[in-house]
């Protein structure tokens, strides 16, 4: 059930569209918000765009908060910064990928308080190559990856389509500041037990004269950094499972001795540091 007219001008939504030269895209993305939610602030977080994205957003009457420092994680943070005080926040990108008109379904639950945050699960258009083979394929390893580390899946963990809740938007103090910032949200989610809505949402092709700001391998291992910090600190003994998994399979192949001894003594630390400790 889609949230009526009058049932959004209890709330104070907002909608922020982190913004990195994406000028040929904002006019149409505007138009397709101001549809799907008629009630919500516009705000447009620019991050040093060169492109004149910023005065397209003042032009079509969007409010305007720049960015200066250099990164998607800074400017996720400046937007819980400046948007801690509302009911909800939208967060979608500017280049026309997500499609406002799923964020009433996305919406709903959060302002309902059945959820804290809810996630676009990201469904790309096969026929339109909304995403590269490269992306895909990096997408469903960095999921395995968090699996592995953090013992459940993450869903999609790199969406940029999200809805937060007031009680994420101000318990979380995120530390990002890149493309990571997504599977940082993931992590603080779990880590805080908060509640997590996703569904499907179909992922559309960039709008023409806009490119992707995103580095596969550059980005991919700032990911990957990411869920091997953030595991350590939630689940320490996952990472190290996987290690003498690892270590185990080695030496099954080779037939080393060496790696087998490695792999038990591995195997013992783990035991020994995860062991509960006796009340004298």
């Amino acid at each position: 059930m889609e949230p009526s007219s009058d049932h959004q001008k209890r709330w104070r939504v907002a909608v922020a569209i982190p913004c990195f030269n994406e000028a040929p895209a904002l006019p149409q993305v505007f138009a397709d918000w101001r549809k799907a939610l008629p009630e919500a602030d516009l705000i447009l977080f620019d991050n040093n765009s060169t492109d004149g994205s910023a005065q397209v957003a003042r032009d079509h009457g969007v409010r305007v908060v720049p960015v200066s420092r250099q990164g998607k994680g800074y400017v996720v943070r400046a937007m819980f910064a400046e948007l801690g005080d509302r009911d909800a926040v939208v967060m979608a990108d500017g280049d026309g990928t997500y499609p406002a008109a799923e964020a009433p379904g996305l919406l709903e639950p959060v302002l309902a308080g059945q959820a804290d945050m809810a996630v676009g699960a990201r469904v790309p258009d096969a026929s339109l190559g909304a995403m590269s083979p490269v992306r895909s394929l990096g997408n469903v390893l960095l999921r395995l990856a968090f699996f592995v580390l953090m013992g459940i899946s993450g869903g999609d963990l790199l969406s940029g389509y999200r809805v937060f809740g007031p009680r994420f938007l101000r318990s979380v103090r995120l530390k990002s500041n890149g493309f990571e910032i997504e599977t940082e949200l993931a992590c603080r989610s779990l880590a805080g037990g908060f509640r997590v809505f996703e569904k499907p949402v179909p992922y559309l092709p960039r709008a023409a004269g806009t490119a992707s700001k995103l580095n596969a391998v550059r980005d991919g291992l700032r990911i990957l950094k990411m869920m091997i910090r953030q595991s350590l600190r939630l689940k320490p003994w996952r990472l190290g499972g996987a290690l003498v998994a690892t270590l185990i399979l080695l030496a099954w192949v080779s037939g080393s001795g060496l790696l087998w001894l490695t792999a038990g003594t591995l195997l013992g630390a783990i035991l020994a540091l995860t062991r509960p400790q006796r009340e004298v």
